[in-house]
């Protein structure tokens, strides 16, 4: 996660606790000031990542869901989590990215921890035969992991796809209301990706465990789209009037994807708002897709840039939106083709 990310979600963070909502995440743990006992803390912190199953974890110093945003010395960290690192066996601490966060005139010290790297396992401070411990979170406590917490961790690991976005687009239409009805707006996402599934049995992707998120630049909140659908690349058969699958190993039906060993799929998404949006910002959308055989879904981000209409396009259009690759800048807008003068009918045609 890039700094302006991690900055945006503390100050969403900030200000959920500032007008007194609770944070319902679980990969976010608030704490008023540094922990000052370092092996407790060492093991909370092992605990929360293990438990997260490879996603990132936030801790924020100087927040309390009780007192409010109090603030905390950034310049503590670096002896502070030197002192924790410490307690992991061979020092296997998970990474960290930190960001001194300003906040109505205090500061908020942002800890991300990345966890792909797990298990994390702690040096105890007992002189018997334990020396190790693996810890694990559930809930607000801290225990030590049991076998079935362990094959949680790591089974999943090996079994989740990996995936690839190629292109894509999200467009948006408005729906006018009908008779004292207000207007609505319709979010059509489409997104080309390319899925391995590190498995060479069938992996069934089912759409009910599927979840797209997408946020509007500097948005406080997410939404998800309401309708999700799988499928693999078609081409419309002019002669036999029916779409032809083009893909050998990805078929699907109206309730889930089936992929043999990898394959190009397309990511549907749909949902309607009354809001207007802001057209003019870029958008985040975040897909977690669980396969049947994981409890931890392989998840893929994206930024999603605005583009300039066409004059082919839908009067009830009113923005689009193209994926933007890592590290590119903005696409560069392109004419609408001209219409051809003769239309050739075609057999076959790309959908």
């Amino acid at each position: 996660m890039r700094k302006p990310e991690l900055e945006l979600r503390v100050l969403d963070i900030l200000e959920r606790v500032a007008k007194g909502h609770p944070i319902e995440d679980d990969t976010v743990e608030l704490k008023a000031e540094w922990p000052q006992h370092h092996l407790k803390a060492a093991r909370r912190i092992a605990a929360h990542a293990n438990a997260a199953r490879g996603e990132p974890i936030l801790w924020l110093i100087g927040v309390d869901e009780k007192q409010g945003v109090v603030g905390a010395d950034s310049e503590e960290l670096s002896r502070w989590y030197y002192q924790v690192r410490g307690w992991f066996d061979e020092q296997m601490a998970p990474d960290l990215v930190s960001l001194a966060v300003p906040y109505q005139g205090v500061t908020v010290v942002a800890l991300l921890f990345e966890t792909e790297r797990a298990p994390f396992v702690i040096r105890t401070s007992a002189l018997g035969p334990i020396t190790h411990e693996v810890p694990w979170r559930e809930a607000n406590s801290t225990r030590s992991a049991r076998r079935s917490d362990l094959l949680k961790l790591l089974v999943p690991i090996q079994k989740t796809p990996k995936i690839d976005i190629l292109d894509g687009e999200l467009i948006l239409y408005k729906m006018p209301g009908r008779d004292t009805q207000p207007d609505q707006y319709q979010w059509q996402l489409l997104v080309k990706l390319y899925i391995i599934t590190c498995s060479t049995e069938t992996v069934v992707i089912p759409f009910h465990t599927c979840k797209v998120a997408f946020r509007t630049e500097h948005a406080p909140d997410e939404a998800y789209f309401e309708k999700i659908a799988i499928t693999p690349p078609t081409t419309f058969h002019a002669r036999e009037l029916k779409e032809k699958v083009r893909s050998l190993t990805v078929s699907s039906t109206d309730s889930e994807v089936l992929i043999d060993t990898a394959g190009l799929v397309h990511l549907h998404g749909e949902i309607s708002t009354a809001e207007p949006p802001r057209v003019h910002r870029e958008i985040r959308i975040k897909a977690m897709l669980t396969p049947h055989h994981s409890e931890r879904p392989a998840v893929v981000q994206a930024d999603f840039v605005p583009v300039p209409r066409q004059e082919a396009d839908s009067p009830r259009l009113v923005a689009r939106w193209q994926w933007k690759p890592l590290g590119a800048g903005s696409p560069t807008p392109t004419a609408a083709p001209a219409p051809p003068t003769a239309p050739t009918p075609t057999p076959e045609e790309d959908l």
